[in-house]
């Protein structure tokens, strides 16, 4: 499942993966058709949808320069991120790798 952001979650306990997108970019479009389905896949992380012209102070505490963009985090340390995503494999390595931590 994933969490729509605002502002009030925790994102300093777990697995979890920030999802930076805007509405209307081509490319999140394409990471939102598999985003959902890797949600369920691996229920023991969390997926954040951030909506990067919303919260900006996300963005800028993240440093992240484009979207879409994932952030991995780990008890709220940054341990991955990944940008410029083409394909559901790309970001199937990253829940994999995320889960076993």
């Amino acid at each position: 499942m994933i969490v729509e952001y605002d502002g009030n979650l925790d994102l300093e306990s777990g697995k979890k993966v920030l999802w930076f997108s805007i509405p209307g970019c081509p490319p999140c479009r394409i990471v939102e058709n598999f985003m959902e389905e890797l949600s369920r896949e691996f229920p023991e992380i969390n997926v954040v949808h951030i909506n990067a012209e919303r919260w900006s102070d996300l963005v800028n505490r993240f440093d992240v320069l484009n979207v879409p963009t994932l952030v991995y985090l780990q008890d709220g340390k940054e341990i991955g991120r990944q940008n410029l995503i083409r394909r559901k494999e790309e970001v199937l390595i990253r829940f994999e790798e995320l889960k076993r931590l």
